[in-house]
């Protein structure tokens, strides 16, 4: 089983999924320093909506600009 997790960037307006950016590249262990997920989902399976907090962290690790005026976004997670 492979786990794959992806910023997912959606439209304001329409709630169109818009993009998917593969984070793969980053590990498990700082995706939950940057989330603080709970004690319920330890792995981070289930959607983190991302705000400007972990947003400003993100950026120092991946070459994203996220403009929450226009879109939102969330950390999602699938399995292959």
């Amino acid at each position: 089983m492979k786990i794959e997790r992806l910023i997912s960037r959606f439209d304001n307006s329409t709630e169109e999924l818009l993009e998917e950016i593969n984070i793969d590249n980053i590990s498990i262990e700082v995706l939950k320093a940057i989330f603080k997920p709970s004690e319920e989902d330890p792995l981070m399976y289930n959607p983190h909506t991302i705000t400007d907090i972990e947003a400003d962290k993100l950026k120092n690790i991946i070459n994203i600009q996220f403009d929450f005026n226009r879109f939102f976004y969330q950390l999602d997670c699938f399995r292959l």
